[in-house]
């Protein structure tokens, strides 16, 4: 048996819904606003989808991208690889303003002083990480010490 009191409201909703959308004063315009914003809501929704689908789109041909190779420093010449040195010895949290690098054929070699003994190895990590450095050759000393390819020409001295 039906529920009497359900069919009641469904039929009192349709009756007003009615009344409202078929009103002979405002009915038209009702109406008219009723449709213009269900057209709306779908274009919007329209328009939603497709954003989403350009990102997922986007973010698939990022993934092949990066899966054939795109987006990795692949250095072209020796010049190349120098400024990447540069850029890695500016991410350091220490100074390396007194550290001069030549790279020939990939071979890296870093000149100068740090502060601390211990800053020399963080610094030759880092270039180390640095694609395309076949070698680093590190001539780096603290203040107050000869740099390694000069202490056994100052000894003889």
């Amino acid at each position: 048996m039906p529920r009497p009191k359900l069919t009641t409201l469904v039929f009192m909703a349709a009756g007003a819904g009615a009344a409202y959308f078929l009103d002979p004063d405002r009915g038209r315009s009702r109406r008219t606003r009723a449709r213009d914003q269900a057209t709306a809501a779908l274009r919007r929704q329209r328009r939603e989808a497709q954003s989403r689908d350009r990102y997922v789109q986007g973010q698939v041909e990022g993934a092949e991208a990066r899966a054939s190779g795109a987006g990795t420093f692949t250095p072209a010449d020796d010049i190349d690889i120098a400024h990447a040195v540069h850029g890695a010895l500016g991410r350091l949290e220490l100074s390396t303003s007194d550290v001069n690098v030549d790279v020939v054929e990939g071979i890296a070699s870093l000149r100068g002083q740090v502060d601390l003994a211990a800053h020399i190895q963080e610094v030759v990590g880092a270039v180390e990480a640095v694609p395309g450095v076949v070698e680093v050759q590190s001539y780096l000393h603290t203040p107050g010490t000869p740099a390694p390819n000069k202490a056994a020409s100052l000894e003889v001295s």
